[in-house]
């Protein structure tokens, strides 16, 4: 049974045309980005922030150079921005001008890990539909050169055939395009909401450490 439905899907896409084969690298690529990002995520823990939350309460009662070790165990971008806010401020070659540089600096490079291969994300969400809708265009070209070979012997089931074969191709397109684009503008959710949790962090943690001076 399993073999008959392979059989099928691959004759489903021998009849979308050239088209079909490259939506189908694309849907590949789209699959192994969002598990990619999948996996970064989950390691670095984006969306758990509780043990960030944690670390700021303990800076009021707890000397922050010691709070370092604890600090960079965390895997989370936060973390490390957290770290830099804390050795900068106790670091006499920085002046107020170039920590501010550092923590952006590195903040900076923080968001753009977290970035890595969206936009090739964003690229298959925009442009499998419009390769569907071309692949689709050929198709109906190829049908209508079929009719009018036929002259005056038109047979209806030849039409509907050649249009549903033409169809394949943008039904696919939009296949690969809406999950590519849902998980795209979901990452960017996240790394939206890590980006504020990290303007605030700098914040609490720099008023903590001005007050304890």
């Amino acid at each position: 049974m399993s073999s008959l439905i392979n059989l099928y899907n691959l004759d489903l896409l021998t009849k979308g045309g050239p088209v079909m084969f490259i939506l189908l690298g694309f849907s590949v690529l789209a699959l192994f980005i969002i598990i990619l990002k999948l996996i970064q995520f989950s390691i670095v823990r984006v969306s758990n922030t509780n043990s960030i939350d944690n670390i700021i309460s303990k800076l009021n009662k707890t000397n922050a150079k010691k709070l370092l070790s604890e600090i960079q165990k965390i895997k989370n971008p936060i973390a490390k921005i957290i770290e830099v806010v804390i050795i900068t401020k106790h670091d006499r070659r920085f002046n107020r001008e170039s920590r501010e540089s550092e923590i952006s600096r590195i903040s900076s490079i923080q968001i753009r890990n977290l970035e890595n291969y969206l936009g090739g994300l964003e690229v298959i969400a925009s442009i499998s539909p419009l390769l569907g809708l071309f692949g689709t265009v050929l198709g109906m070209i190829k049908a209508f050169l079929n009719l009018e070979k036929a002259g005056s012997q038109v047979d209806p089931a030849l039409l509907a055939g050649g249009i549903w074969e033409a169809l394949l191709t943008t039904a696919f397109g939009l296949a690969v395009a809406i999950p590519a684009l849902t998980a795209y503008h979901l990452f960017e959710n996240k790394i939206s909401n890590t980006k504020d949790k990290m303007k605030d962090s700098i914040i609490r943690v720099n008023t903590l450490l001005d007050f304890k001076k």
